[in-house]
C-alpha cells in the first residue's frame, strides 16, 4: 500500500469514478500498484484503457480494488483536495528583478506567493526557474516526455546568474537542462534583461549558450526588467532607455540573422515593449514565426493587429466609446481606433492613457494597470461616453478584479457609464465586442 493517498474533494457526476461509487472524501491509493506522487504521475498512469485502481473508503477505512475498462486517455472524473496532489514547490530565489517585491503591501495574499514548480510550467504554461529541482526530481518529471517546459534563465554565464537570483542552487541550470533535452522535451526560455548586469557581452554569450540546446531549444524571449517605485530594500536597477532599447533591437536582430540562415527559425525574440520604448515599428506578423512566445508579450501585439484589421464584419451602435491602455500601447490602440472608424464613420473612439500612479511612471503596460488610477484619471472626463473598455490583462483570470482590489462594478459606479472588460488577447473578439 502506498504512503501517498490522496484524498478526493469530489467526482464529477456522471463519470466513471461517479458510476464506480467512489465518493468525496475517499483516497486514492495507487492505480496499477504504482504510487502516485503528485499530478504528473497520475496523469501518466491513467492513460491505459485498463487500470486496477485501489481506493480507500471514507466511511469504513475498506480498502476497494477497481478493474476499470475505458478509452485510451479518459479521466476518471477525480477533482481532489490539492490539484498538484502535493505540496505546491515555491520559490527559494532572491532574485534583484523580483516583481513580487516590488510590490506595494496590503494587496490580496495570492500577489505575494512566488511559486516556482515545473508542474505548472507543463499544466499551465509558468516559467521556472528550476533551482528548486533535484537531478533526481528533475529525471522523474523528464521520464514522462511531457512538452513544452518554459524556463527563467536570466544568464548562461553561471557565476552571473548566482547573483543575479541570489541562490547558489542557480547553479544547475545546465545539469538540469541536460536531463530533460535527453529526454526529448522542447524547451522554452525567458531572460529578464537588467541594465549592466546580464546585457551587452553577456546576452549574446546567453543567446548563443542556449541555442546549442539541441534539439530541445526552440525559442527565447528577451524581456525588459519590470520596475515599480515599490523598491525599498532591493538592489539597485536602471530603467532602460531608448537608447538601450535601440542598441537591444540591433544585437538581437545579428542573431536572429544568423540563427535563419543556420537554423531556419530567428529562436531569439524581443518582447514588444522594447520597440514600444525605442520608438520602432513592430516586426511584421511574419517574423514571429509560431508565436511562441506569447505569453512574454512576444507578437502580441502583431497577432492582435493582424485579427483586429482583418475582421470587416457589422455595423456599430454605439456614437461614443471609450479604450484604457497603459501608455505603452497608445499609438497601437490609436492607430486600431481610426481603422475602425473609417469602417463606422457614426462612432467616434477616444483612447484614455492612464498614468501608473500605483506602480509608479515606470510602469507602462496596461496589464498593471488599476482602478483607482482610473477612477482618479477619468471621473468627470467620460459622462458622455455610452461605454468603457478597460483592459483583461488587468483583471484576475476569470474575475472582475484588478490588482488594487478594485473591480469593475466600483469602477462603472464611480464613472458613471456601462465598464465592460474588453479582449486583450483576441483582436478579432475585441472588434466583436465593439460592434455589439
Amino acid at each position: 500500500m502506498s504512503i501517498c493517498n490522496h484524498e478526493i474533494k469530489s467526482v464529477i457526476p456522471g463519470s466513471i469514478a461517479h458510476e464506480l461509487g467512489i465518493e468525496a472524501g475517499d483516497r486514492l491509493i495507487s492505480i496499477g500498484n504504482e504510487s502516485i506522487i503528485d499530478v504528473l504521475d497520475y496523469r501518466f498512469h491513467l492513460q491505459d484503457e485498463f487500470l486496477i485502481v485501489e481506493i480507500e473508503k471514507a466511511v469504513d477505512n475498506e480498502i476497494w480494488e477497481l478493474e476499470i475498462e475505458k478509452n485510451y486517455g479518459e479521466d476518471l472524473g477525480l477533482e481532489f483536495e490539492f490539484p498538484l496532489m502535493s505540496k505546491q514547490k515555491v520559490c527559494c530565489n532572491n532574485c534583484v528583478f523580483c516583481f513580487v517585491d516590488q510590490q506595494p503591501k496590503g494587496l490580496r495574499d495570492s500577489l505575494y506567493v512566488k511559486d516556482d514548480d515545473p508542474r505548472l510550467s507543463f499544466l499551465m504554461g509558468n516559467y521556472v526557474t528550476l533551482t528548486n529541482l533535484s537531478r533526481e526530481e528533475a529525471a522523474r518529471i523528464a521520464g514522462y516526455h511531457l512538452s513544452p517546459l518554459k524556463i527563467s534563465v536570466h544568464a548562461a554565464d553561471l557565476d552571473l546568474r548566482c547573483k543575479m537570483m541570489g541562490t547558489e542552487r542557480a547553479r544547475n541550470l545546465f545539469d538540469a537542462l541536460e536531463v530533460f533535452n535527453q529526454a526529448g522535451i522542447t524547451l522554452h526560455f525567458q531572460i529578464v534583461l537588467c541594465k549592466g548586469l546580464n546585457d551587452g557581452a553577456q546576452l549574446d554569450y546567453s543567446i548563443e549558450t542556449l541555442s546549442k540546446i539541441q534539439p530541445g531549444a526552440e525559442s527565447l524571449a528577451i524581456v525588459p526588467v519590470g520596475l515599480t517605485k515599490h523598491r525599498g530594500g532591493i538592489a539597485e536597477l536602471e530603467p532602460f532607455t531608448k537608447e538601450d532599447a535601440v542598441a537591444v533591437i540591433k544585437q538581437v536582430e545579428k542573431w536572429q540573422s544568423r540563427f535563419r540562415k543556420e537554423i531556419k527559425t530567428a529562436f531569439v525574440f524581443l518582447a514588444d515593449e522594447w520597440y514600444i520604448m525605442a520608438g520602432c515599428e513592430l516586426p511584421e506578423y511574419e517574423s514571429y514565426e509560431d508565436f511562441l512566445q506569447l505569453d512574454n508579450g512576444v507578437g502580441m501585439i502583431a497577432l492582435f493587429r493582424d485579427e483586429f484589421l482583418s475582421m470587416d464584419t457589422g455595423s456599430c451602435a454605439y456614437s461614443n466609446i471609450g479604450i484604457v491602455t497603459g501608455k505603452a500601447a497608445v499609438q497601437f490602440m490609436t492607430e486600431l481606433a481610426k481603422n475602425f472608424e473609417s469602417k463606422n464613420p457614426n462612432t467616434k473612439i477616444t483612447i484614455y492613457a492612464i498614468e501608473n500612479n500605483f506602480f509608479g511612471e515606470d510602469a507602462t503596460v496596461s496589464g498593471l494597470i488599476v482602478g483607482q488610477d482610473v477612477i482618479a484619471q477619468l471621473t468627470d472626463k467620460v459622462s458622455h461616453l455610452e461605454i468603457l473598455f478597460l483592459p483583461q490583462n488587468a483583471f484576475r483570470a476569470g474575475t472582475e478584479d484588478m490588482l488594487d482590489g478594485s473591480t469593475r462594478q466600483e469602477i462603472e459606479s464611480a464613472l458613471g457609464v456601462p465598464v465592460v472588460i474588453g479582449s486583450s488577447s483576441d483582436g478579432d473578439g475585441f472588434y466583436q465586442q465593439l460592434i455589439m
